[in-house]
């Protein structure tokens, strides 16, 4: 069967980002702030500019340094990891239709939630949208997408059965 994945864990935004490119713009940042400062910042008797200055300054060095460390010296391997980790035997994938599939809201102090579960070829899968717990997880309750008799291929941990990577049939 042909599928096209729907969600993976190598397209998270933690994945896509390259570490430099903070250091980048935390560089080019300060850059800007430092030049506003010594052109429009008004000399008033107090250190309030010098110490501005210095403190801008301070973080552009740092920030540069870091970034010419990480694009120049370092390797990019985030995406290697995660396509070597997806292939371990640590993970399993399952195929088939999915059954039994519930969207439940429980009562809740800490606000509106929502539990989906379902079952594909007798493995259960689970997961929320809870605020904290959609951290570098899949966590797309009220998708409308998933619905019982869906063809999928899921690609899952072996112990938590956590998705790792979903894919639909065409």
């Amino acid at each position: 069967m042909n599928y096209y994945t729907y969600w993976s864990i190598s397209d998270l935004p933690t994945n896509s980002i390259k570490s430099f490119e903070v250091f980048l713009w935390i560089t080019l940042l300060s850059l800007i702030l430092w030049v506003i400062i010594k052109r429009y910042k008004k000399q008033n008797g107090d250190y309030e500019k010098l110490i501005l200055l210095w403190t801008t300054g301070i973080i552009f060095l740092f920030s540069f340094t870091v970034f010419s460390y990480l694009k120049f010296f370092t390797k990019e391997t985030t995406e290697e990891r995660i396509q070597n980790y997806l292939k371990s035997s640590h993970i399993l994938t399952v195929e088939g239709l999915i059954s039994d599939f519930e969207s439940i809201k429980p009562a809740n102090r800490r606000g509106r939630v929502t539990i989906e579960s379902f079952v594909v070829d007798s493995v259960e899968f689970e997961y929320d949208d809870a605020l904290l717990g959609r951290f570098n997880r899949f966590s797309k309750t009220n998708n409308r997408v998933f619905k019982n008799g869906l063809p999928v291929k899921i690609t899952y941990g072996k112990t938590k059965h956590e998705i790792l990577k979903v894919e639909i049939a065409r």
